[in-house]
């Protein structure tokens, strides 16, 4: 019995590993640290591994575009502007209503192209449905480089969706982290909010 224990942990270790860090790099990024970005960079190349395994490769290519865009989210976070909450970082903005129609025809045409491809040449596990979650994900990650708030919004809908992705694959360590990804995202929001409105009472 104890050696299974020992083997299961081993085996899914890297989930681990890629869960708590996760989890801390929201944390973070609702209290506009800068640790924000090193501690993603270290979730999402975990992620590349354990998302070829369970054969969402949409959400693998995800995975690696997040690890650049994790370098562009530190670069930008390090830009001081006029009105941020948190001394040495960037400032929380509103999401127009432009940004979410370009959002909106985003998320159309990254699920047609992606699906598409992934159907006509991979194995890729319920593809158009990785490729929905991938490009509103993708949306997500960028918005929170620029610190908009409606990425919360973003991230509830993939996390969503990949909650149900990673579930029918059985990596219930990776579902309890979405979950607590959603609920961390409703937080994230109203600690933003609350922020920027302090910022336009001042």
């Amino acid at each position: 019995m104890l050696e299974s224990i020992i083997l299961y942990f081993k085996a899914n270790g890297l989930e681990y590993l890629g869960t708590v860090a996760g989890i801390l790099g929201v944390w973070f990024s609702i209290k506009e640290k800068i640790a924000t970005w090193p501690t993603f960079i270290i979730c999402y190349t975990v992620y590349v591994y354990l998302a070829f395994e369970a054969g969402l490769l949409a959400n693998m290519s995800l995975n690696i575009l997040f690890i650049v865009l994790s370098a562009y989210g530190w670069w930008q976070w390090k830009q001081v502007e006029e009105g941020s909450s948190v001394e040495g970082t960037k400032a929380i903005q509103h999401t127009s209503r432009k940004l979410w129609i370009i959002n909106v025809l985003f998320w159309i045409i990254g699920t047609a192209l992606i699906g598409y491809l992934l159907e006509s040449y991979t194995q890729s596990f319920q593809p158009y449905l990785d490729a929905f979650a991938t490009s509103v994900a993708f949306s997500a990650q960028w918005m929170l480089s620029k610190k908009y708030i409606g990425t919360w919004l973003c991230w509830l809908i993939s996390d969503t969706i990949f909650i149900n992705l990673w579930a029918l694959q059985g990596y219930w360590v990776t579902v309890f982290l979405f979950f607590t990804f959603m609920v961390l995202a409703i937080y994230g929001w109203r600690q933003w909010h609350q922020t920027l409105t302090k910022a336009e009472q001042i």
